[in-house]
């Protein structure tokens, strides 16, 4: 499915919501939460969302996602 821009800044802004909670999450746990919120269809979705907000998500290599500490 294709989202705009739009749309990817309201997914975006829904995973903020979460790591602030939560500190950091995987992606996984992620896409459940956005799935049953009825904002995306599955977690490869939800990962194109991360990689396009580069600017606010850090994945390490296990695959948690935190948000980008601003300084």
């Amino acid at each position: 499915m294709k989202y705009t821009k739009e749309e990817m800044d309201i997914i975006s802004e829904k995973i903020v919501e979460m790591l602030k909670e939560k500190e950091e999450m995987r992606i996984g746990k992620i896409a459940k939460v956005l799935i049953h919120s009825n904002l995306v269809n599955s977690s490869y979705e939800v990962d194109k969302v991360l990689k396009y907000r580069k600017d606010l998500f850090v994945s390490p290599k296990m695959g948690i996602w935190r948000l980008v500490e601003s300084e």
